[in-house]
């Protein structure tokens, strides 16, 4: 049983980790190169704009509910 539990441990780091990793990919991929791939396919530097700062706050977002719970502490009672 514990081996279970171990294992649903590293399952969850290990998606915790990927939530992290696109995170920051949103933050510093949206506003830059996701910004050139639509430019290069004529789509309108207003709509350009709101999908990169989209990008971006999803980004801040998902990075600040996923280090939400890395900060929590057990106190010792």
């Amino acid at each position: 049983m514990a081996f279970l539990q171990s294992l649903k441990k590293v399952q969850k780091s290990f998606v915790k980790a990927l939530l992290l990793l696109f995170a920051v990919f949103l933050i510093f991929g949206g506003p830059t190169y996701l910004l050139y791939i639509l430019d290069r396919l004529g789509i309108p530097r207003l709509l350009n704009f709101l999908i990169g700062l989209a990008a971006f706050t999803v980004g801040i977002i998902l990075f600040a509910y996923s280090s939400k719970e890395e900060g929590k502490v057990a106190t010792p009672s």
